[in-house]
């Protein structure tokens, strides 16, 4: 029993050891979701989180892709640590920082804000997708830490804009029901 319980535990251990956390980068509204429901014209911030604890930031790459221009980028704001930035949101991102990004102490760092306006309504825009994808230059999205200037990965999330609930709530009853499964 020692035996199994021993091998059970280094099993679990190990991984947890050898790998880092996976990082993920998304675009959030001031309540912390990854959705937002904008009126057509009116500005609003998206703010852009990168989650990992393991790594101090010095770099990150990526392109926000959107379905269509009904969504616009107007303009960034950075952190005071932003060193150089190339490119923009919608096309090509490459930004650094320094001193590092440290995830310190939550494992949240704020990368920059995006002022942001839409050209439609909910009606016209739903389920409207903001992806944090790759960057077209080097095709990965990914970011560099400080000391090694190694790279790596970043899992993209994906933003709604004009989130189409599904209604659970139907009308029917139990016999109904009971009838799918005859």
């Amino acid at each position: 029993m020692k035996r199994v319980l021993l091998t059970v535990a280094i099993a679990l251990l190990i991984p947890g050891l050898l790998g880092a956390a996976t990082a993920t980068m998304g675009l959030y509204d001031a309540a912390g979701k990854l959705y937002y429901e904008p009126s057509n014209g009116v500005p609003f911030q998206l703010y852009m989180y990168l989650i990992q604890s393991d790594y101090y930031v010095t770099s990150i790459e990526y392109q926000l892709i959107r379905e269509n221009s009904y969504f616009t980028v107007q303009s960034v704001e950075y952190p005071s640590n932003v060193g150089v930035v190339l490119g923009d949101p919608l096309t090509g991102h490459s930004v650094t920082y320094w001193p590092p990004m440290s995830g310190i102490p939550n494992g949240y760092d704020m990368m920059m804000t995006l002022n942001c306006v839409t050209s439609r309504n909910c009606t016209a825009m739903k389920d409207y997708e903001l992806i944090i994808g790759v960057y077209p230059g080097s095709g990965e999205l990914r970011g560099t830490y400080d000391p090694e200037g190694e790279f790596f990965p970043i899992v993209g999330l994906t933003t709604y804009l004009c989130l189409d609930q599904v209604g659970t709530e139907e009308e029917g009853s139990w016999g109904a029901i009971k009838s799918l499964y005859r």
